[in-house]
């Protein structure tokens, strides 16, 4: 895809913004969205794979919402915190958010999740709905997910947004992805 052809981050922003779901609300994080990240980021149970641990504090989860929305600033994309119709509790935080990985520019897919939401198929409704619109609006960039051979939950749901596992990509993590090609045949191409 032509540089000129990538939508700028104000016609992004505009599809991106809020999303619809037949469940859910998938919205831009917002700088007030601390405590709910906190209490996610914050959870033991929701970082059981997370070699970092859970956030230590308010203030760490605070910074990482910090820099989360300065990419929606950036690109007019981003992770989104995730609600339910009717309810503004959130639930979880998602999607896909730009990132250079390898040295190449990259989709990023993530999803956490409240344990009070797990088991409902809201990470897949989210995740499955973060590809399409990337793979539609953001063909040029892979998406990648990252995650932990033993988080058998996280890799069914890479699964099930229609990534392929890539042992040629792993690091410390198992790596699946949707879109990546060999450095050289980027140009127009698109595989799984």
């Amino acid at each position: 895809m032509d540089n000129d052809k990538i939508p700028s981050s104000a016609g992004l922003a505009a599809i991106f913004n809020e999303v619809h779901t037949e469940r859910l609300i998938l919205r831009r994080l917002q700088p007030t969205d601390g405590l709910a990240m906190f209490a996610i980021h914050g959870d033991p149970a929701t970082n059981q794979y997370n070699p970092h641990g859970p956030d230590p504090d308010l203030a760490t989860s605070e910074e990482t919402l910090r820099l989360w929305c300065q990419q929606w600033e950036e690109y007019g994309f981003g992770y989104w915190a995730v609600t339910l119709p009717q309810a503004e509790n959130i639930l979880g935080v998602g999607g896909v958010r730009h990132l250079v990985w390898r040295n190449r520019e990259v989709l990023n897919l993530y999803y956490r999740f409240t344990p009070g939401a797990w088991g409902r198929g809201y990470a897949t409704e989210l995740v499955q709905t973060a590809v399409t619109l990337a793979r539609i609006h953001l063909p040029q960039w892979p998406v990648i997910a990252r995650t932990r051979a033993e988080n058998i939950a996280s890799i069914r749901t890479a699964e099930r947004a229609g990534l392929v596992r890539r042992p040629d990509l792993d690091t410390e993590h198992i790596v699946f992805a949707l879109g990546w090609l060999p450095i050289g045949d980027q140009q127009n191409s698109f595989q799984g």
